[in-house]
């Protein structure tokens, strides 16, 4: 009856791990696309809008939906002098759904060069980034770039490692429940 009983336990432990493994196994292999997108290099872009050179760099470009930030440098495209006092305002338009959306773009007095400005991309989709400057010099604007934001996935690999770290654990409380079960019903046919 003891050798039985080992045996059951053994049996069961083995399971157990065998399943630990292919979970810890299938999460590993999991592709993991939004972290390859992470290490793509940040995309410069340079236009001139009007009289203006101008340098756009987007800061974090692969969320899914939501804020993107850009760096913007100003210029007179004539003399590559530092334009401080301009109104830059990065538009946004999502080709598939026509939303618009528009952020501007300010400086600080400790850096009058660079412009910063955060987009809100609320749906996914092909962003078209567009760029408006007015200043002393005269206007301009120009089209920058298409960024596209993908559909959101419904689970990632931290919920799928969740999951099972949870089957694990109810199926550690279920062993132990049917352990001690089967200990009374044992010790009540003894008695």
């Amino acid at each position: 009856m003891l050798a039985a009983t080992l045996l059951n336990r053994k049996l069961f432990w083995a399971l157990f791990a065998a399943f630990s493994l292919g979970i810890v196994t299938w999460v590993a292999a999991w592709p993991m696309d939004s972290v390859r997108a992470q290490e793509e290099p940040s995309r410069e872009v340079r236009v001139t809008a009007g009289p203006h050179d101008v340098r756009v760099i987007p800061v974090n470009t692969n969320l899914a939906a939501g804020f993107v930030q850009f760096s913007v440098l100003v210029r007179n495209a004539a003399t590559g002098e530092v334009v401080p006092d301009a109104r830059v305002v990065l538009l946004a338009k999502n080709e598939k759904e026509e939303y618009e959306g528009w952020a501007t773009a300010l400086n600080s007095p400790d850096f009058s060069e660079q412009y910063d400005a955060r987009v809100n991309l609320d749906s996914t989709g092909d962003w078209l980034i567009s760029i408006d400057i007015d200043s002393p010099l005269g206007r301009g604007g120009a089209d920058l770039m298409m960024l596209h934001v993908p559909a959101l996935q419904r689970y990632t690999s931290g919920s799928l490692v969740f999951f099972g770290v949870f089957a694990v654990l109810i199926g550690g409380v279920a062993y132990l429940w049917w352990s001690i079960r089967r200990n009374q019903r044992h010790k009540a046919a003894q008695e």
